[in-house]
């Protein structure tokens, strides 16, 4: 199958995965910053599954409250709404992206861990950089590989053809799709999240977090993706991934590149929050 045939497949399934509706309607509400809290509330109290996990993440290391937050209202004071959007989406993906195929070769519970060691680097580097809202950058770095998932489901031989192509050539797995001709899991995971109505902001990282371009509104977001996402690969030791920071738009250069200088200050603590975050998430 040819790649403008991958794209009329995917932009024809009926079948892909879909957020809960509860978290496709706080996507359209938390955009708006005059929606009232209570009606946020009201909302995300239709699906209590969703809420009982907000309640776990709001009083976690990754917040740091001294006293319990126990009431649903209270978190999303506290959060923000643009912290509240994150969260659910958050959730939401990891209880959404299951695997209907089981494929030899890929593990889905390796698959997760670099998506969420992804998040925990991307957030810090924003921290660090101050070139984006962490949270936002967190949920970036959770979602960048979500094609994969969809190609795994709807391309399960294409997939089986890359991962061999990556092991007879030591490639990476973007550079394995380009060598093939496919339409690759960048573009497959923006179309999937303009289906579920994500900020474009998400989208775009999602479709160039392995180039050097990106809208410019955007790029900011994009280069924390591409970057957290080559530091974890170096980490796990994949084949074929550097990182050159001469390839950064400009004016992202100078602060990231300040960030890593010091890496040897903040690497241990990163590394040992990217394991604390993967049970986290992983408990479900």
């Amino acid at each position: 199958m040819n790649r403008q045939q991958m794209i009329k497949t995917v932009e024809s399934l009926n079948n892909l995965p879909t957020l809960p509706m509860v978290a496709m309607e706080m996507n359209r509400m938390l955009q708006d910053i005059e929606t009232p809290i209570e009606r946020l509330v009201v909302v995300l109290e239709r699906d209590q599954a969703t809420v009982v996990k907000i309640l776990r993440l709001v009083n976690s290391s990754f917040f740091g409250f001294r006293n319990r937050v126990t009431n649903l209202r209270h978190a999303v004071t506290l959060l923000g709404y643009g912290t509240v959007q994150n969260a659910v989406v958050t959730v939401s993906v990891i209880d959404t992206l299951k695997l209907k195929n089981e494929l030899k070769g890929f593990n889905i519970s390796g698959f997760w861990s670099h998506a969420i060691g992804v998040a925990v680097m991307c957030r810090h580097l924003a921290e660090c950089t101050r070139l984006a809202p962490a949270e936002e950058a967190f949920t970036a770095g959770l979602l960048h590989d979500i094609g994969k998932v969809v190609l795994i489901n709807v391309f399960p031989d294409l997939f089986k053809r890359i991962m061999e192509e990556i092991k007879a050539n030591r490639t990476t797995f973007y550079m394995a799709e380009r060598q093939l001709g496919s339409w690759p899991h960048t573009r497959i995971g923006s179309h999937l999240a303009r289906r579920w109505m994500l900020p474009e902001t998400l989208e775009k990282s999602i479709q160039y977090h392995h180039g050097t371009t990106g809208p410019a509104e955007t790029l900011s977001m994009v280069s924390l993706v591409r970057v957290a996402d080559t530091l974890v690969n170096i980490m796990d030791d994949r084949a074929g991934y550097r990182l050159d920071a001469d390839t950064l738009p400009a004016a992202i250069r100078d602060p990231m590149v300040n960030a890593l200088k010091n890496s040897a200050d903040w690497f241990p603590a990163v590394k040992e929050e990217m394991a604390t975050a993967t049970d986290f998430f992983k408990q479900g």
